[in-house]
């Protein structure tokens, strides 16, 4: 069996990173049955509207979100991939809290085993990335260049991290607002971006936009999961589809609590 690429960077102190379309990728050599199946659900999950024509980017991005949705949020019977072609094909997908383990961690520890560059170091790495990482919307509050951190308020669960990113702390630098959706870990003591984002825009970023934004999703107690917040941006229904353009409209009009209820009640 192949193994998947790592990237390192121990000089940087950054680190170790396994690329969710190897794991993908890797599952659907070892057991197509799980990987298809992965897949249905997730394209369920989303929904994309069969009438309506998506630019060839965003089709793109929403097949590497399945990479991302696969890798860290789905679970797999077991003790994951062995390396034996027999017992990998008798892998099932799980359900429920605390069932299985991730794609994500099944091939870490099995390369961990196998591959000779995972030592000690990269697969506490892998780990703590696992344990960790969650998907949410993200208010900025502050983003500095130089530091090559985000400062961000989660709008949908609450909290506020400091979040290592130096591409997006270069792209928002100075900004006290505006959203980013995205997937964050915290590994070797700090929280850090770990997917490409789902969505993200700089404006509006007056800051009572991301209070009303907060309070909507915190009354109505809806909480999507990964695939649930592609579906919001990108899927079909009146929930989805949406734009900060839309989302300010909404608030405005005073239909943003109702728009979200309604996302919350699919």
């Amino acid at each position: 069996m192949s193994t998947a690429t790592t990237t390192t960077a121990e000089n940087a102190g950054l680190p170790a990173m396994l690329d969710t379309k190897d794991v993908a990728e890797m599952f659907k050599r070892c057991n197509l049955a799980v990987y298809a199946e992965a897949r249905r659900i997730y394209y369920r999950e989303v929904n994309l509207n069969p009438c309506k024509k998506y630019p060839k980017q965003v089709l793109q991005r929403i097949e590497w979100w399945f990479w991302d949705w696969f890798a860290y949020d789905c679970a797999v019977s077991g003790i994951g991939l062995t390396g034996n072609e027999s017992e990998d094909l008798r892998i099932e997908l799980q359900y429920g809290p605390g069932a299985g383990i991730s794609p994500f961690l099944a091939l870490a520890e099995f390369m961990y085993d196998k591959d000779e560059r995972i030592g000690t170091r990269e697969i506490r790495d892998f780990r703590e990335l696992d344990d960790t990482n969650f998907a949410s919307m993200f208010w900025i509050r502050d983003a500095s260049a130089v530091k090559g951190r985000l400062t961000v308020e989660d709008i949908i669960h609450g909290g506020v991290y400091e979040v290592a990113d130096v591409h997006a702390a270069s792209q928002y630098d100075g900004a006290h607002g505006g959203m980013i959706v995205n997937r964050i870990a915290h590994v070797r003591g700090m929280w850090r971006s770990c997917s490409i984002p789902i969505y993200e825009a700089r404006r509006p970023d007056d800051p009572q936009i991301g209070d009303s934004l907060a309070r909507s999703f915190r009354e109505t107690g809806y909480k999507p999961d990964f695939a649930g917040l592609v579906r919001f941006f990108y899927g079909r229904a009146k929930d989805t589809g949406l734009d900060w353009e839309d989302v300010e409209a909404a608030r405005q009009a005073g239909t943003l609590g109702a728009l979200i209820k309604k996302a919350s009640n699919r």
